[in-house]
């Protein structure tokens, strides 16, 4: 597979921050929601926040960690699975990004 075009890696990185705040901020509110429903079982809540800090850990990584052009189309496509990026969002990348994307996700589902 190509890397991503020039025009495209600019976009990606421009829309970087905003995705990586997003994901962090469904963590957080996770977070809150764990906090908030402890009542008399702090272990127990501690456990399950440590679970979901340690998932998220790892999709965060998977996401975000060594973003280059090379593995561009990846991540992109793991954004969008994961609902970070609209379809909005992926109309503003060429038809040959929105194409790569299209069929990473479409092996994703079918695995």
């Amino acid at each position: 597979m190509r890397t991503i075009p020039e025009k495209d890696w600019k976009q990606m990185r421009s829309l970087k921050a905003r995705v990586l705040d997003d994901a962090c901020a469904r963590i957080v509110t996770s977070v809150e929601s764990i906090v908030q429903k402890r009542e008399g079982r702090n272990h127990e809540a501690y456990l399950e926040l440590w679970d979901l800090l340690h998932k998220e850990d790892d999709k965060i990584a998977a996401m975000f960690d060594d973003l280059k052009r090379s593995t561009a189309f990846f991540k992109l496509a793991a954004w969008q699975i994961h609902g970070l990026v609209s379809d909005s969002d992926l109309a503003l990348f060429t038809e040959e990004t929105q194409g790569a994307v299209k069929a990473i996700n479409k092996y994703a589902r079918e695995r």
